[in-house]
C-alpha cells in the first residue's frame, strides 16, 4: 500500500475512519448507560426490599408515644370536667312534662312581672311582649301545634329557656336603669318571620360541647347604665356571651364658661346651663351558652378509657 493508493481511495479511507470514530463513541455511550443502569437497578432493589419489609411488618406506635397520648387525654378530660363543674350547674331546666298551654300561663306571669318591674323608670310600649309577641297576642297562640310529643317537648323546652334568659337579661337592664327597652329579638324555635325573629340559628346539637341561644336587645341609656349592664352580665350565674355591641349617640356639648370679670367689679354671673345628659342608642347581641351535664357512668376524671 503506498501513498498513491491512499490518494486514489481517499474517500474510502475517510469513510472507514469516520465509521471507527462513531463506533468508538457508541461503544463508550453503551458502557456509560450500562453503568448507570446497574446503579438504578441496585437502588430499585434496595427500595423494593425496604418496601417488602414494611409490608410484612405490622405497624404499631411506640409505647412512649401511647403514654404521651394517654397523659394528654387525661389532662384535657380533667380541664373539661373542671369547666363543667363551674358552669354546668347554671343550666336552665324546664319543668318536666310541661305542656304548651302551661307554657303560655308561665309566659304571661313572667311578662307581667317584667312590666311591673319596669314601672315608670324604664319605658316600654303598652303590651310589650319582650320578644314573645308571636305567642302573647289576643287570643294567645299555642306553640308546637300539630307536632309529635317529642318535637313538642323540644320546642317547649327551648321556649322556657328563652323566656328565662330574656327575663334575666331584661331584669339586668331594668336594674341598670336604662331609659327604655324598644325591641327584643330571639332565634325562633318554630318557623316564623315576625318582628321578634332573629336570623341567627340556635346551636342545639346534643353532640356539641356547648349549646347557644342567641338574643338581641335594643334600648336607650346613658354610658354609665350601659357599663353597669355589661358588668352585671359578667357577674351573672348564667353564662352570657356578648357577641356584638352597636352604640350610636352624640357627646354632650361643653359647658359654657363664666362671664368675664369687669375691671374693679365683681364677676358677672352668666347663665350656665347644666351639662346635657348623653343618651345612647344601643343594640347588643347576647348568646346564652350552656354546657351539657356530665354524663352518667363516665370514667373518673383523669382516668380516661384505654
Amino acid at each position: 500500500m503506498n501513498v498513491s493508493w491512499l490518494k486514489k481511495h481517499a474517500m474510502i479511507v475517510a469513510f472507514v475512519a469516520a465509521f471507527l470514530v462513531v463506533l468508538g463513541v457508541v461503544v463508550w455511550l453503551q458502557q456509560q448507560a450500562s453503568g448507570k443502569k446497574a446503579e438504578i437497578d441496585a437502588a430499585l432493589t434496595e427500595q423494593m426490599s425496604e418496601l417488602n419489609h414494611l409490608l410484612q411488618t405490622k405497624p404499631a406506635p411506640a409505647k412512649e408515644n401511647i403514654d404521651i397520648l394517654k397523659q394528654d387525654r387525661a389532662q384535657v378530660d380533667h380541664l373539661y370536667q373542671e369547666l363543667l363543674a363551674n358552669v354546668a350547674h347554671s343550666r336552665i331546666h324546664a319543668p318536666p312534662d310541661l305542656r304548651p298551654v302551661a307554657f303560655l300561663q308561665m309566659m304571661a306571669s313572667q311578662l307581667a312581672k317584667l312590666r311591673q318591674a319596669a314601672g315608670e323608670n324604664v319605658k316600654i310600649v303598652d303590651g310589650f311582649a319582650f320578644g314573645f309577641s308571636r305567642y302573647a297576642g289576643t287570643p294567645p297562640t299555642i306553640p308546637a301545634r300539630n307536632l309529635s310529643d317529642e318535637d313538642t317537648k323540644r320546642v317547649v323546652t327551648l321556649l322556657v329557656k328563652q323566656l328565662r334568659a330574656i327575663e334575666k337579661i331584661s331584669s339586668l337592664l331594668i336594674e341598670s336603669r336604662v331609659d327604655d327597652i324598644t325591641q327584643i329579638r330571639r332565634s325562633e324555635v318554630e318557623s316564623n318571620n315576625g318582628s321578634d325573629s332573629l336570623d341567627v340559628p340556635i346551636v342545639n346539637d346534643p353532640k356539641a360541647l356547648y349549646q347557644t341561644l342567641p338574643f338581641e336587645f335594643q334600648f336607650h341609656c346613658t354610658p354609665e347604665a350601659l357599663r353597669d349592664f355589661l358588668n352585671s352580665l359578667t357577674k351573672s350565674d348564667w353564662f352570657f356571651a356578648v357577641r356584638k355591641v352597636q352604640v350610636t349617640g352624640e357627646p354632650p356639648p361643653p359647658a359654657e364658661k363664666p362671664g368675664a370679670t369687669p375691671p374693679g367689679g365683681t364677676p358677672a354671673l352668666a347663665g350656665v346651663s347644666p351639662p346635657k345628659r348623653t343618651r345612647l342608642a344601643v343594640t347588643v347581641r347576647i348568646d346564652l351558652i350552656e354546657f351539657p351535664s356530665k354524663p352518667a357512668g363516665k370514667a373518673e376524671t383523669g382516668k380516661p378509657d384505654a
